[in-house]
Protein backbone atom coordinates (compact mmCIF):
# COMPACT_ATOMS: atom_id res chain seq x y z
CA UNK A 1 0.00 0.00 0.00
CA UNK A 2 1.62 3.37 -0.94
CA UNK A 3 1.60 6.69 1.00
CA UNK A 4 -1.40 7.58 -1.71
CA UNK A 5 -3.86 4.69 -1.14
CA UNK A 6 -3.23 4.95 3.16
CA UNK A 7 -4.13 9.10 2.79
CA UNK A 8 -7.41 8.53 0.48
CA UNK A 9 -8.28 5.75 3.20
CA UNK A 10 -8.05 8.14 5.52
CA UNK A 11 -9.81 10.65 4.11
CA UNK A 12 -12.59 8.88 3.52
CA UNK A 13 -12.99 7.92 7.35
CA UNK A 14 -12.52 11.67 7.62
CA UNK A 15 -15.39 11.88 6.08
CA UNK A 16 -17.50 9.48 7.02
CA UNK A 17 -16.96 10.89 10.80
CA UNK A 18 -17.76 14.80 9.38
CA UNK A 19 -21.08 13.46 8.20
CA UNK A 20 -22.30 11.29 10.79
CA UNK A 21 -20.99 13.21 13.75
CA UNK A 22 -24.56 13.85 15.04
CA UNK A 23 -25.39 10.74 14.94
CA UNK A 24 -22.55 9.39 16.49
CA UNK A 25 -23.49 11.92 19.59
CA UNK A 26 -26.76 10.88 19.94
CA UNK A 27 -26.18 7.15 20.24
CA UNK A 28 -23.09 7.50 23.05
CA UNK A 29 -26.12 10.05 24.82
CA UNK A 30 -28.66 7.34 24.44
CA UNK A 31 -26.16 4.66 25.40
CA UNK A 32 -25.05 6.86 28.91
CA UNK A 33 -29.03 8.08 29.28
CA UNK A 34 -30.03 3.84 29.13
CA UNK A 35 -27.21 2.92 31.05
CA UNK A 36 -27.90 5.60 34.21
CA UNK A 37 -31.52 4.61 34.38
CA UNK A 38 -30.53 0.74 34.34
CA UNK A 39 -28.43 1.45 37.49
CA UNK A 40 -31.91 2.17 39.60
CA UNK A 41 -34.99 0.15 39.65
CA UNK A 42 -36.54 2.81 38.15
CA UNK A 43 -40.51 2.42 36.65
CA UNK A 44 -41.66 4.34 34.00
CA UNK A 45 -45.67 3.63 33.86
CA UNK A 46 -47.01 4.30 29.99
CA UNK A 47 -51.07 4.58 29.70
CA UNK A 48 -51.46 3.14 26.12
CA UNK A 49 -55.12 3.53 24.82
CA UNK A 50 -57.46 1.37 28.04
CA UNK A 51 -54.52 -0.02 29.11
CA UNK A 52 -50.93 0.66 31.74
CA UNK A 53 -47.90 -0.52 31.19
CA UNK A 54 -44.98 -0.50 33.60
CA UNK A 55 -41.74 -1.29 32.03
CA UNK A 56 -38.21 0.01 33.02
CA UNK A 57 -36.84 3.22 32.42
CA UNK A 58 -33.72 2.36 30.34
CA UNK A 59 -35.70 -0.11 28.60
CA UNK A 60 -38.44 2.94 27.50
CA UNK A 61 -35.66 5.19 26.34
CA UNK A 62 -34.33 2.33 23.86
CA UNK A 63 -37.62 2.05 22.56
CA UNK A 64 -38.30 5.66 22.06
CA UNK A 65 -34.85 5.67 20.35
CA UNK A 66 -35.50 2.51 17.65
CA UNK A 67 -38.81 4.12 16.71
CA UNK A 68 -37.24 7.29 16.13
CA UNK A 69 -34.44 5.54 14.02
CA UNK A 70 -37.53 3.65 11.88
CA UNK A 71 -39.20 6.88 11.40
CA UNK A 72 -36.72 8.91 10.34
CA UNK A 73 -35.47 6.00 8.31
CA UNK A 74 -38.75 5.90 6.60
CA UNK A 75 -38.20 9.73 6.08
CA UNK A 76 -34.79 9.01 4.29
CA UNK A 77 -36.53 6.32 2.28
CA UNK A 78 -39.56 8.14 0.80
CA UNK A 79 -37.09 11.30 0.51
CA UNK A 80 -34.92 9.44 -2.04
CA UNK A 81 -37.72 7.58 -3.59
CA UNK A 82 -39.15 10.99 -4.54
CA UNK A 83 -36.02 12.22 -5.85
CA UNK A 84 -35.32 9.76 -7.88
CA UNK A 85 -38.84 9.78 -9.79
CA UNK A 86 -37.82 13.66 -10.69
Amino acid sequence: MTAHQSDTTENGFVRYLKRKWLAILLVVLLLIVAIQNGVGNDQATIFLLWTQLTIPTWLLVLVVFLIGGIVGWVFARNRAARRARR
